[in-house]
């Protein structure tokens, strides 16, 4: 289960909250978020539900701490973010990949650094946007300052790196200036590295759009 979120951060996102709205910017909360995902009910599926509305409560914070220091601070470019974000995350219910085969089926994948017998499962995809892979773990976590290829599973376990990885991924990427032309398919291609879940990657960036007013 990944920290709670203490009262400082509380704080802090509030801070966050007033700076940014007085200036313009773009700022998460439970409602975006919320708006963004198909639903699951406690009564159809109660630990999807549970975990769902932890994730939506539990983002919000890191996410205003993190996408304004990306420029992810416009309606646009959070629109592209959160919609991407969300299909990675299983509509908000895991910040951990599922592989059909616990990972094994990137054991030798010298594509992703994963030199080691054991390295598909312990570089699996983690975070918002699904950081994978021995040596992507290693270049992010010399980027942010944290051992990240020693201790993978605070990708996971740790909200704000979570949501800090995938800011940067988003910047070295330099996806913003594709969200800034509505380019879905090429932010798409950037994150997935094909077109998987089209449509309800689609889907999910109309339901934000609407929801933010972008025409």
């Amino acid at each position: 289960m990944a920290q709670e979120v203490t009262g400082e951060m509380l704080k802090q996102a509030f801070n966050d909250f007033q700076a940014y709205r007085r200036a313009g910017k773009i700022v998460v909360d439970y409602s975006l978020l919320s708006s963004i995902v198909m639903h699951f009910t406690a009564k159809n599926s109660p630990k999807k539900h549970e975990m769902q509305e932890y994730y939506l409560q539990n983002l919000v914070a890191p996410l205003n701490r993190w996408m304004p220091v990306y420029g992810i601070d416009t309606a646009i470019r959070a629109a592209h973010f959160l919609s991407q974000a969300c299909c990675e995350t299983f509509q908000f219910t895991a910040v951990t990949e599922i592989p059909k085969n616990g990972g094994k089926e990137y054991d030798g994948r010298k594509s992703l650094g994963n030199t080691q017998p054991g390295d598909g499962p312990r570089y699996i995809g983690r975070g918002l946007l699904h950081l994978t892979g021995r040596e992507n773990y290693r270049v992010m976590g010399n980027k942010i300052g944290v051992n990240l290829e020693q201790n993978p599973n605070v990708v996971s376990d740790d909200l704000d790196i979570a949501v800090r990885t995938a800011c940067e991924y988003w910047k070295n990427r330099g996806i913003n200036a594709f969200a800034d032309k509505d380019d879905f398919d090429t932010v798409t291609q950037k994150i997935n590295g094909g077109h998987n879940g089209r449509d309800e990657r689609y889907a999910s960036l109309q339901r934000i759009k609407k929801k933010l007013g972008i025409v």
